[in-house]
């Protein structure tokens, strides 16, 4: 039995961190608890028995938002502090390897931000740096900067902070959690992409960014802060003419298939990687539940889907040498989910 952790989007109540085991032989998903949370938990990470939360404000008042810390002891979270940002929202979040710095995405107002951690607990802010830029999106989601990312590079020279809004990915040189911008180092991506996501492969070679509004992923070749775009590869078949919205993209542990989910086609699509170019090919698409905002891999062998219009949690079973990925039955009631996370 593997626990989980599911963030909710839900109404009033119903909203908060929902709790779940997994059962690798039946694939049965069993909720064992709700923590009810007064602003929306977004994002989550775990690292070494910490779950660590980004929560976007839930009130038009400036009383909430900000990041969150919950020890992981068996089946419980226990609850380490709660950090207001006086009203600003945050949709995604990493942590330093030492866990002595929490940095934070604020989409709304277009900013990163940095806060100070003791002992699993957020005890101050650092600094926050707004970003600029915007970009020709007809739907207006560029007509400001939007910070959807941040993560630090693998060779731990910057933290980098994907900016939707802006269709760049602005790279922070870091000092004691104090973020300076190095501009000759910050990736500009075609105007119209909305870069959402950006990850890397498990030697640090590569990276991959995920674009929201041009619906396709594009592949760098990375070295010492420098990016160099060898692949771009679309995630919708061209032939669909309805609205779709590319989400999230993770890459298996042994870093041989990417997948990436799209809301409004509502589908996983599989990668294969070619660990020596960094390219990828596309292998097929799987057919979701409503808008999968979010999905993670346990095991190389499972993806569990968090389908946020259809108020529900799928299993996809994955056989990465044989590289099947299918649908099974097995799916649990949570109310918008948009995280899932396991320890």
């Amino acid at each position: 039995m593997k626990i989980f952790y599911v963030s909710s989007y839900g109404k009033n109540d119903d909203k908060g961190i929902y709790i779940h085991k997994f059962n690798e032989e039946t694939l049965e998903m069993k909720r064992i608890q709700q923590i009810v949370t007064k602003d929306y938990p977004s994002y989550m990470i775990t690292k070494d028995h910490v779950l660590y939360i980004a929560y976007k404000n839930a009130s038009s008042h400036n009383d909430g938002g900000g990041i969150g810390s919950f020890s992981i002891y068996k089946d419980e979270l226990i609850l380490n502090n709660n950090y207001s940002s006086s009203g600003r929202s945050y949709t995604h979040l990493c942590v330093d390897d030492n866990q002595r710095y929490i940095f934070a995405a604020n989409y709304h107002i277009g900013a990163t931000a940095s806060y100070q951690l003791e002992n699993k607990t957020i005890t101050q802010k650092i600094c926050a740096v707004r970003h600029r830029g915007l970009g020709p999106d007809l739907l207006k989601r560029q007509t400001s900067p939007h910070a959807h990312y941040v993560g630090i590079t693998p060779d731990k020279q910057f933290v980098y902070s994907v900016d939707l809004g802006a269709d760049k990915v602005v790279m922070y040189r870091y000092h004691q959690g104090v973020l300076m911008e190095d501009s000759d180092f910050t990736l500009n991506v075609l105007p119209g992409s909305g870069p959402r996501h950006m990850i890397f492969s498990t030697d640090g070679r590569f990276a991959y960014l995920v674009n929201e509004i041009a619906n396709n992923i594009m592949v760098f070749k990375y070295n010492e802060g420098r990016f160099s775009l060898i692949q771009a590869i679309h995630c919708i078949p061209r032939h669909f003419k309805g609205f779709s919205s590319a989400s999230a993209i993770r890459l298996t542990s042994s870093g041989e298939h990417l997948f990436v989910s799209n809301r409004g086609h509502d589908s996983i699509a599989m990668y294969r990687v070619n660990k020596e170019t960094g390219k990828i090919s596309l292998l097929y698409m799987v057919h979701t539940g409503k808008d999968p905002r979010d999905f993670n891999i346990l095991d190389d062998k499972y993806l569990i889907v968090a389908c946020q219009g259809d108020n529900k949690l799928q299993v996809l079973t994955f056989d990465e040498q044989n590289e099947k990925l299918l649908l099974s039955p097995s799916e649990i009631e949570v109310p918008a989910p948009v995280c899932v996370a396991f320890e």
